[in-house]
């Protein structure tokens, strides 16, 4: 793999501890293999599952949870054979379906019966016929089995081969409550007595019995330590989100992620990285010196891998290698029961089997096919869990406006996500998605129904169970903002009516332009800007130039930021007076064809002479000269001295102007789904 980069002696480590490493990434959909060549070089061997996480070697055999079954992957060979330089290759042999429990961590007990975290409904789990899963445990703190993800149980430790601890990011009965209190809600417990052995972690992960101690991994603050006298006392600090802990003799090895998804934001590991200049962390492996908490050794992966979440120790194996479900080695390698050597059934075809009718989709593989719809069937509403910003591309043929991946309204998600679907014959035929603001609020930030299933108030039914859900979880207010269209005012608004929302009001006035016309008016001909007025370019003001932004009478919104990082360097320009500052432009590049002209201001002293047009027109030649076509700005709705500006010289000059417009919900009594 492209762009490994590893420590000079992890190889050289490997070898003397006579073993490899199976990792999982849930994310990139991976199961990964590291191990050594004969030549001494590390190899590291990767195949598509769908949504891999918990790993368990037991024997001979693999275990792995995924999406929404457990798999066995068997290795077919026996000591002293390879199969393409490894000397063991695992291959999928058994496959339980579980449904999309959000399975975690898996392990086998010392009796041989399979366990597996169940995360949804906040149990540990074990497979029984006639049933999905069967629950053998859950905390004393959950009183019922629903699949709401209360307490996000994630990890399990064995102790001479029996279930003892069990890490939770929270210790809530609440549906999805974890969420609330991330960086300090998280215990290790015991299992055979139900108590709490350790609170106050920060989404404590992979908890390990180890040479008479309990480890675990305090990923909120990016540790690894031991739990002594019901306090967890770190033994190290590593630069990532710790998840996937094993140990070879006196070292662990502890895997990293980087803070990509919205559930590992506002966690003190990520004001620690930011400090120490590694914002983000880093991805890949880490082996420490359980004596000292030394990094002996290091290894970090490439994209698309950003994140792990279990791994496992392979000893005695030099290089593994395993089967995936694409490739026709699954089609043509046998293991037959007695005989050491694999048996191919069949030669692989040179290109494939042009005269097959086009093979099925393979069962178990990650899919980016959309979502298909029924056109009758009962109407049933779910509640949606554990949807982030990251896992909705599954989704996003149901989100209007669309948060398709790379586009700006997924960018802009920041918080938690709380989404109402509705299902007719086991497909989801319409979404409603609210995102949970830092305000405290939430924000409604998308709503669509499949044009088949339109017309039935099946949108009414999903904002008013939203409503109904963001009321229950404690978050009280539920908004909208929203570009006022056709469709709005036909669709949406006759729905907020019913659901007694607020009366619709305009905030903002959304301007568009081309620059090639904009920059065409006169207003900097005619009315030029003179001394003792002069017009700089705002990245070359002096320290006290900017401080005086802030004597200005601006309004706040209207203020600049500090951060230069973020501006557009070629427009944003400062209009000073016998060299103080009295007036800015200021634009952002919000895209490579748009800039968004974020603040227009003359101080009232100043404003003689149409100043602020001729600073505004030479902002748009220089956008013009600078080869960017699409010009975009909002004004508040508030802000009497710019719409009087639009209304008298700039609207005529605009391709399009519209209108935001915003809205709450009105507030309910709690009530259950």
């Amino acid at each position: 793999m492209r762009g490994l980069v590893a420590s000079p002696f992890l190889a050289a480590w490997l070898q003397q501890q006579a073993l490899s490493l199976a990792f999982s990434t849930y994310r990139a959909n991976r199961l990964l293999f590291l191990g050594v060549s004969p030549e001494g070089q590390l190899k590291l061997h990767e195949r598509l599952f769908d949504r891999p996480m918990g790993l368990f070697s037991s024997g001979e055999s693999l275990w792995m949870a995924a999406r929404n079954q457990l798999w066995r992957l068997d290795n077919h060979l026996t000591p002293g054979l390879s199969h393409e330089g490894g000397d063991r290759l695992y291959v999928p042999a058994l496959s339980l379906i579980t449904g999309d429990v959000n399975a975690h961590e898996i392990v086998v007990d010392a009796s041989g019966q399979l366990l597996f975290v169940n995360t949804a409904f906040s149990c540990l789990a074990t497979i029984e016929p006639l049933s999905s899963f069967a629950p053998t445990w859950q905390p004393p703190f959950i009183k019922t089995l629903a699949a709401d993800d209360r307490c996000h149980l994630n990890g399990v430790a064995l102790k001479d081969g029996i279930a003892t601890w069990a890490t939770a990011c929270g210790h809530t009965d609440e549906p999805s409550g974890w969420r609330h209190e991330r960086s300090s809600a998280g215990v290790l417990i015991h299992i055979p007595t139900g108590e709490i052995t350790a609170a106050g972690l920060a989404m404590p992960h992979s908890p390990r019995w180890h040479n008479g101690k309990i480890y675990l991994l305090n990923s909120g603050t990016g540790e690894l330590g031991t739990v002594y006298d019901g306090r967890f006392v770190p033994l190290c600090a590593l630069p990532g989100f710790t998840r996937g802990l094993a140990f070879a003799g006196k070292s662990a090895i502890v895997g990293l992620s980087k803070l990509r998804s919205p559930q590992f934001t506002g966690l003190p590991l990520e004001h620690r990285l930011a400090a120490e200049g590694i914002a983000g962390g880093c991805c890949g492996l880490r082996i420490i010196d359980l004596t000292t908490g030394e990094i002996l050794h290091s290894l970090d992966l490439p994209e698309p891998i950003d994140e792990l979440f279990d791994l496992e120790l392979l000893p005695g194996v030099r290089q593994p290698r395993a089967l995936g479900l694409q490739a026709e080695d699954i089609d043509c390698l046998v293991k037959l029961p007695g005989r050491d050597a694999l048996v191919q059934v069949r030669p692989k075809a040179p290109s494939g089997n042009p005269h097959e009718a086009p093979r099925p989709p393979i069962f178990g593989l990650p899919s980016a096919t959309g979502l298909t719809t029924a056109a009758q069937g009962q109407l049933r509403y779910q509640q949606v869990y554990q949807l982030t910003p990251s896992t909705l591309a599954p989704y996003a043929a149901l989100t209007l406006p669309s948060l398709k991946p790379g586009s700006n309204a997924l960018a802009r998600l920041r918080g938690e996500l709380i989404a109402v679907s509705a299902m007719a014959n086991g497909e989801m035929v319409a979404l409603a998605i609210a995102e949970r603001l830092p305000s405290g609020g939430a924000a409604l930030r998308s709503l669509c129904v499949d044009p088949a299933w339109r017309r039935q108030g099946i949108g009414t039914g999903l904002i008013a169970r939203l409503m109904r859900s963001i009321n229950n979880d404690g978050i009280g207010t539920l908004s909208l903002q929203y570009q006022a269209s056709e469709l709005t005012q036909l669709a949406l608004e006759p729905i907020l009516r019913r659901l007694g929302w607020s009366n619709p009001k305009t905030d903002f006035v959304l301007l568009e332009g081309r620059s090639d016309q904009l920059a065409a008016i006169d207003w900097a001909d005619r009315l030029p800007i003179t001394e003792p007025y002069r017009v700089l370019p705002w990245h070359q003001l002096s320290e006290q130039q900017l401080g005086q932004t802030s004597t200005l009478d601006a309004p706040a919104a209207l203020k600049p930021s500090v951060d230069l990082r973020n501006l557009e360097p070629a427009i944003c320009l400062a209009l000073l007076h016998q060299n103080a500052l009295v007036g800015w432009l200021i634009a952002h590049r919000t895209g490579a064809s748009i800039v968004r002209y974020s603040s227009l201001f003359v101080a009232p002293a100043h404003r003689g002479r149409a100043r602020a047009l001729a600073l505004l027109n030479t902002g748009f030649r220089l956008q013009h000269a600078a080869g960017i076509p699409f010009a975009r700005a909002a004004i508040d709705s508030s802000n009497a001295v710019m719409l009087r500006l639009l209304d008298r010289h700039l609207g005529i000059h605009l391709s399009s102007i519209g209108r935001s417009r915003f809205c709450e919900a009105p507030l309910l009594q709690p009530k259950t789904f």
